[in-house]
């Protein structure tokens, strides 16, 4: 069952009174536009309470995050002032175990934020001078040992919530003659360590939250497209440097926003550009893959308590959810075309339905997809007759 929420347009764009905004639903109009105006949905999370949040990564004069009253559909703004006077945007988010939300924040230089759900209360941190910012496609996560970590653009940070303090970790590689490697995911495991993409190198990068010392996982490339560059084309290649991670190499994995198994031992990450899950064992980070259905491309990806991975696909309208215990594959589609989701996030509690949450980047709306049991079907069904 999905409910899906829509989140206004912003009054500052000077949008005509007639406007009237395609976002989705009338499959027939096609797919929306990505310039409309709205609070540039990216990311979103449910708290324990079943309030939803979302962070904005589109400049604007009001909102860093939002909440949306699931029973109204209401929608209350949250501002942290930036410096220009705008709201300082937010991109990544996550909610921990003690049900707090953090959120990462760009009021000028890149921090992070907490927010309580029932007080509303806003507190931000800040890295001290000298240290890297939170950056990057900033993607937040919590660890098991209650650390928040935080992608920078050149690795990643870790956030202390009792001391108020950060650590930084560095990428081992990160300047290449074939590219640099900006982080893009990031996520923090149970023993305490923290992980993050950079998706230009195909690089996985690891810090030992206990020690403080680096690693790195290489992704493997994508064999089939490496057999079939000409000896002249891979000569270019040696020397090829990505200006970014939209310019890849034929032969990438193109690893973007990952998850954590929070009760076992498995790094999953979505390989964009190779169509696939890395599935990392972070013990000894011995890595397979697990290619996705006709080739579709992974996004993120989220981990349920029965170890199922969940993603998001990108310009795809549908979820996917992995079994590894079966190998198998369910996939959901999604009721609004061009609906654009870069995030999925997960609120299992005991006693009730899974709820999925997909937030709509482009469509402007935050879904939530309620799985229903078996005998929740059954009593739909001799409820109809």
């Amino acid at each position: 069952m999905f409910k899906e929420y829509d989140v206004p347009l912003d009054p500052d764009a000077g949008l005509p009174n007639n406007f009237r905004q395609n976002d989705g639903s009338d499959w027939s109009l096609g797919t929306p536009s990505v310039l409309i105006p709205g609070w540039g949905v990216h990311d979103a999370w449910l708290d324990l309470e079943g309030g939803l949040w979302f962070t904005c990564n589109i400049p604007n004069r009001r909102t860093t995050i939002g909440r949306i009253d699931p029973s109204t559909g209401a929608v209350k703004l949250f501002k942290v002032p930036a410096p220009n006077g705008l709201a300082a945007q937010a991109h990544g988010m996550t909610r921990d175990e003690k049900g707090v939300i953090w959120f990462n924040v760009n009021n000028g230089r890149g921090g992070l934020g907490r927010l309580d759900p029932k007080s509303e209360r806003i507190d931000v941190y800040m890295p001290p001078q000298g240290m890297s910012p939170t950056g990057g496609a900033t993607t937040v996560d919590y660890d098991g040992k209650g650390k928040i970590w935080a992608s920078a653009p050149d690795g990643a940070l870790r956030f202390d919530p009792e001391t108020e303090t950060f650590t930084e970790f560095k990428s081992v590689t990160y300047k290449t003659p074939n590219g640099t490697g900006v982080t893009y995911g990031a996520a923090g495991d149970r023993n305490g360590n923290g992980w993050w993409a950079e998706m230009t190198l195909d690089i996985i990068g690891m810090g030992e939250g206990a020690t403080g010392k680096l690693q790195e996982v290489k992704l493997a490339p994508v064999k089939e497209e490496i057999d079939r560059l000409t000896p002249q084309e891979r000569t270019f290649y040696e020397t090829y440097n990505q200006a970014d991670f939209n310019g890849p190499q034929p032969w990438a994995q193109g690893p973007r926003r990952m998850g954590t198994d929070k009760n076992g031992d498995v790094l999953w990450v979505g390989d964009s550009w190779g169509a696939n899950l890395a599935r990392i064992d972070i013990n000894t980070h011995a890595t397979t893959y697990v290619p996705l259905p006709g080739q579709q491309q992974p996004y993120h990806v989220a981990v349920d308590k029965e170890h199922n991975a969940w993603t998001n696909l990108w310009g795809a309208d549908r979820v996917l959810r992995y079994n590894p215990a079966t190998s198998q594959w369910t996939a959901f589609d999604l009721p609004t075309r061009g609906a654009e989701p870069r995030y999925v996030s997960l609120l299992e509690r005991k006693g009730t339905p899974t709820q999925v949450v997909l937030p709509y980047f482009r469509a402007r709306k935050v879904a939530v997809m309620t799985l229903r049991s078996e005998q929740d079907l059954q009593a739909l069904k001799s409820a109809s007759r």
